[in-house]
């Protein structure tokens, strides 16, 4: 019986060995062309930090300056329409007292012409009266009897005279005796409005003089309102500089964080 040979192992061929892979030769052009866009690249953006920095610090600036400017113009004008009420208010009193000046002088002017009259016309009749009285005193019963005819209005041979008696009629001695009634009260009358003329002239001093004070307050006020107005002006002054300078600080603030900002922005670049 035959045998069978064993089977012969095979022999393992062995693997091929790697062989290293050789570098790639990197051409001089092509590193000079990446440098080139790594430097475009952050010069643009450099440019564009540099410029966002700027616009952000001129905006903050132009934002200062604007806001300066409203409130100063805000200011400005409450401050004309204040001096303008006020100004409109000063001419509207010294216009009213003007035409009650006028007024006022020429019914004054009108009122001492009547007293100048009543006062000369007073003066004529007491002149006047002072000659008859000195005339009366020198009449004789018959002078004495025609004086009385004309004075109570008689008629003719109504007074009559016997010696130096003057003999009248009942009636008319009534009409003597009512006049002598009446006599002492037209000399008090006479003594009252002289009083009273007095006290009119004292009056119209008085008047006169609180008038002076009067315009001497008008002309103190006008002052004040001038220095009113002055301070106000002098105050408004100090606020608009108190809030320039506010201003000016949130705008240094602003340019500052506009700064940081833009750093930020390049090292994120």
């Amino acid at each position: 019986m035959a045998t069978t040979p064993a089977p012969v192992p095979a022999t393992p061929v062995p693997a091929a060995v790697a062989k290293p892979a050789t570098p790639a030769v990197v051409s001089p052009f092509v590193a000079i062309e990446n440098d080139v866009v790594w430097i475009r690249t952050h010069v643009l953006a450099i440019l564009f930090a540099v410029a966002l920095i700027g616009g952000l610090t001129l905006g903050g600036i132009t934002l200062t300056e604007n806001l300066i400017e409203r409130h100063d113009a805000r200011v400005a004008a409450a401050q004309q329409q204040k001096e303008g009420v006020d100004t409109a208010t000063q001419q509207a009193l010294l216009a009213q007292l003007t035409q009650d000046r006028a007024a006022d002088a020429a019914r004054d002017a009108a009122q001492t012409t009547l007293i100048q009259t009543l006062v000369a016309q007073m003066a004529q009749q007491r002149a006047a009266t002072a000659k008859q009285v000195a005339t009366d005193s020198t009449l004789d019963a018959q002078s004495a009897a025609a004086r009385l005819t004309t004075q109570t209005k008689a008629n003719p041979g109504d007074i009559t005279v016997s010696g130096n008696n003057i003999i009248m009629p009942l009636p008319i001695t009534r009409t003597v005796v009512a006049d002598l009634d009446l006599l002492p009260q037209a000399q008090s009358d006479v003594n009252n409005l002289q009083a009273q003329l007095t006290a009119q002239q004292t009056l119209t001093t008085d008047a006169k003089s609180e008038l002076a004070d009067d315009n001497k307050v008008i002309a103190a006020d006008k002052d004040e309102l001038i220095a009113t107005i002055k301070a106000d002006n002098a105050a408004c002054k100090v606020q608009v500089d108190a809030q320039a300078k506010k201003d000016r600080k949130r705008g240094m603030w602003v340019s500052f964080a506009s700064f940081v900002g833009g750093l930020v922005v390049r090292s994120m670049i």
